[in-house]
């Protein structure tokens, strides 16, 4: 049958593989981050770096970028996952979604997966309304009765539970989870979510035994960066065990790192600034898009200021006249449609 060469090419595949030949821009960048891939992390010399921050004004083109570093990244045997605020309200919810891509990719998180089952577990034992003064919780007090009817199987033991009172060891019980409660409050909202965190440092170690790198993407980090700068600087700080030297972490966000809290970190930092598109990837981008018309590039120029989205949206809006770009309102609005779409 006609192309059955191609057979082993998924549609996805082939999607990927066009969205990387209309790549335009950001050659340099690219470049960087495929060169880096190939480093050993142990290297005296010449170490791969592991911490990248990609910063850049919104519409710059960072989360396009971090597309193409993480289709890189899994050409070079990598396993990656990417979060952003879409994913974040909170350091549970983005290492259950940063688990949920890798087991797409490595098989299943296990261990991870037990705990945070035990966690939310703990969680829910811990929500449980304590009683008013001079009451008993309905579990405190099924357990008792419970240990008190096993105790009575015991030899000798049938005088003891006679005399026990289940009430009162209810409220026992009580006492002893009240206190728990407040201890774990006391080290912080979350109780042993450090569980959880450890869990995930022993997936990434069983995953990098198997594999070349696992990259761990966040984007967006001037907002996710409020539930997860402390987190993150404490995984590198290897507080929740020792990090696999060929993990990788890449940050994109608008905003410079805090400087006070990444001052330790600050050397280990690849700075990855984003610009505004040169005059020459402004036109290889809209020639890339059917966009040639000498008059409308040159509008199109002045209307873009080189800013990559703008670019990009006042392109899929295919202007035929300079009239049509010089419009401004409609044409933003026919973009704004078209890259929707």
């Amino acid at each position: 049958m006609a192309g059955s060469g191609h057979r082993g090419l998924s549609r996805g595949a082939l999607i990927r593989q066009r969205a990387k030949a209309r790549f335009v821009g950001r050659r340099a960048q690219l470049a960087l981050f495929t060169e880096n891939l190939s480093k050993d992390p142990l290297s005296e010399e010449d170490p791969a770096e592991f911490l990248f921050h990609v910063r850049g004004v919104g519409g710059v083109g960072k989360s396009t970028l971090l597309r193409q570093w993480q289709e890189a990244a899994r050409r070079a045997d990598a396993v990656t996952a990417v979060v952003d605020e879409n994913d974040v309200h909170g350091v549970q919810q983005a290492l259950v979604e940063l688990a949920r891509q890798l087991a797409e990719q490595a098989g299943p998180c296990k261990e991870f997966d037990k705990a945070v089952e035990q966690f939310q577990r703990e969680q829910a034992a811990q929500g449980e309304p304590m009683p008013v003064e001079g009451e008993v919780s309905v579990s405190s007090r099924v357990v008792a009765q419970a240990a008190l009817g096993a105790a009575s199987l015991l030899p000798g033991a049938g005088v003891v539970t006679a005399m026990a009172n289940p009430d009162a060891a209810a409220q026992g019980l009580d006492r002893l989870r009240s206190a728990s409660q407040a201890r774990a409050r006391r080290r912080g909202a979350g109780g042993d979510e450090a569980g959880v965190s450890r869990a995930f440092v022993a997936e990434l170690e069983r995953l990098c035994r198997r594999h070349r790198w696992v990259v761990l993407f966040f984007d967006t980090w001037e907002q996710t960066a409020r539930y997860l700068d402390g987190w993150l600087l404490s995984l590198l700080e290897e507080e929740f065990g020792a990090v696999p030297a060929n993990v990788m972490v890449v940050l994109a966000g608008r905003d410079e790192l805090a400087e006070r809290e990444w001052a330790p970190l600050r050397a280990q930092v690849a700075d990855v600034p984003l610009e505004v598109f040169t005059e020459a990837e402004t036109r290889a981008l809209l020639t890339a898009r059917g966009v040639t018309d000498p008059g409308v590039v040159e509008a199109v120029l002045r209307l873009s200021m080189g800013l990559p989205l703008l670019v990009e949206l006042l392109a899929l809006a295919r202007p035929h006249t300079v009239e049509e770009v010089d419009a401004g309102g409609d044409l933003a609005d026919v973009a704004v449609e078209r890259f929707v779409q």
